[in-house]
């Protein structure tokens, strides 16, 4: 007899490889919205951190096929090589003069931010709605000039009041 369970897994994971693929390499690349003022690489812990929910739950799904015997681990091996090859597709932010880009197919406009919250070498983008909002990793060579954009484009909105702490003002 034919089961389902197999199938249905099989549509999951590849369903989440291309839910991985599209957030580094969409397949439709609309322009930003805005004026492109600043591009900077991703670092490689930055796009582990964007892809982590998919990864997480791609090598869930294999240990659980493999342990059950569904998934030949073969396949296993092609799918966690298929993940960590997206991750290391090189990816950039994007800040323009309506908001900030992460690689090519997501964007965040200024007005959804609440605030920030600037260290050494992140910057927390605040949004009231959000859980946890959006951290940018940045070199800290490069912190001033984003900084410069973000304290321009923040502003404070009907979410509350503006939220500004640099680790140097602590």
């Amino acid at each position: 007899m034919f089961s389902f369970l197999p199938l249905i897994s099989y549509l999951l994971i590849a369903l989440l490889l291309m839910n991985m693929f599209a957030k580094a390499r969409p397949r439709i690349k609309e322009p930003m919205p805005g004026k492109k003022l600043k591009t900077l690489p991703m670092s490689l812990f930055s796009r582990f951190q964007l892809q982590r929910s998919s990864l997480l739950a791609l090598l869930m799904g294999v240990v659980f096929g493999i342990a059950t015997g569904w998934l030949p681990a073969s396949t296993a091996g092609l799918v966690v090589a298929l993940a960590l090859l997206t991750i290391l597709l090189p990816m950039q932010y994007t800040f323009t003069t309506r908001g900030v880009g992460l690689g090519a197919g997501i964007f965040y406009p200024w007005k959804e931010f609440s605030g920030f919250v600037a260290k050494q070498q992140s910057l927390a983008l605040i949004h009231p709605s959000y859980f946890g909002g959006l951290t940018l990793n940045v070199k800290p060579a490069d912190m001033a000039s984003v900084l410069q954009y973000v304290e321009r484009y923040v502003k404070k909105n009907s979410f509350g009041n503006l939220i500004s702490v640099k680790e140097s003002e602590k």
